[in-house]
C-alpha cells in the first residue's frame, strides 16, 4: 500500500459531495504524499512541499503557513478563495484571503473565527 492510498481516509465525506473541477490542494505533505490521492480523485491542482522521496530532503520551502499563500498566489495571481477548509490555525494567513474560510475538527466544520 503506497502513502496515497494509506491518507485517503483523511479526506472527509462533506469534501466528497461538494468536489468542484476548479479545486485547489494545498498543503505542506509532500507531493508524493498527496499526488496518488488527488490522482484518484481527480483532483489537477496541488499545491504542496516538494520533497525527495529517498532522502527526505526539502527541496525548497515547506509548504506551511505564510508559504501556502505565497505559493498560491505565485500560480493563481489574484484569484481569491472562495471556500477554505483546514484542521490547522496555522493555516491562517490562507483563511485571511479566502471569503469564507472554515476550520473543521473531526466531523465538525465551523465558520474561522
Amino acid at each position: 500500500m503506497n502513502s496515497g492510498t494509506k491518507n485517503k481516509d483523511k479526506i472527509k465525506d462533506f469534501y466528497i459531495n461538494q468536489q468542484q473541477n476548479d479545486d485547489v490542494i494545498i498543503s505542506a505533505s509532500p507531493r508524493f504524499v498527496l499526488a496518488p490521492i488527488c490522482k484518484e480523485l481527480g483532483i489537477d491542482n496541488l499545491i504542496c512541499s516538494e520533497v525527495d522521496v529517498h532522502s527526505g530532503k526539502y527541496n525548497g520551502k515547506n509548504c506551511h503557513g505564510e508559504e501556502k499563500v505565497v505559493r498560491f498566489r505565485a500560480i493563481y495571481k489574484e484569484d481569491k478563495v472562495d471556500k477554505f477548509y483546514s484542521d490547522s490555525r496555522s493555516d491562517t494567513p490562507m483563511a485571511l484571503i479566502s471569503a469564507e474560510p472554515f476550520i473543521i475538527k473531526g466531523n465538525t466544520i465551523k465558520p474561522w473565527n
